[in-house]
């Protein structure tokens, strides 16, 4: 079920239950918005992977220079690592000095989608992990994703 609303983010939160887990969508005027839920507490989640998928183009370019100072809700900084405009994307992580415990997180960018997902740094490469956040740090999660400057 998708579940719709006027901000993408209360929707995303209306749409999460405590108890719930699974891949969970809502909707809104500006696109949808898809978390894959670990777990789910009246007042925080667990998740793996956040995805906003935009109605409207944005300029790839633009947006990998103008995320990193609009997303705050991760708690560390993303920086611009690929931009590749002519193959329509791009791709964000935590800056060296703001990686906790050997885990970053990393943003992927297209004209009509921007995904956050986390990894842990293996011996030989990395694995996905989740992570912990509020509902109030989803929100603007989604929010900030979005562009649509942080709706409570």
């Amino acid at each position: 079920m998708t579940h719709r609303s006027e901000h993408l983010a209360v929707a995303i939160d209306e749409a999460i239950d405590p108890g719930v887990t699974g891949t969970i969508e809502a909707e809104a005027e500006v696109g949808t918005a898809t978390v894959d839920v670990v777990e789910a507490g009246p007042i925080g989640v667990k998740v793996d992977a956040v995805r906003i998928r935009r109605d409207a183009e944005v300029d790839v370019v633009e947006e990998a220079a103008a995320l990193p100072e609009r997303l705050r809700s991760l708690g560390e900084r993303v920086q611009p690592v690929e931009v590749e405009p002519r193959l329509g994307g791009a791709t964000l992580r935590t800056k060296p000095e703001d990686m906790r415990r050997k885990e970053f997180y990393q943003v992927d960018i297209s004209p009509n989608e921007a995904e956050v997902k986390r990894y842990r740094v293996r011996q030989g490469g990395r694995e996905r992990t989740d992570w912990a956040m509020t509902r109030g740090q989803l929100r603007r999660l989604v929010d900030e994703l979005g562009g649509e400057g942080g709706e409570e």
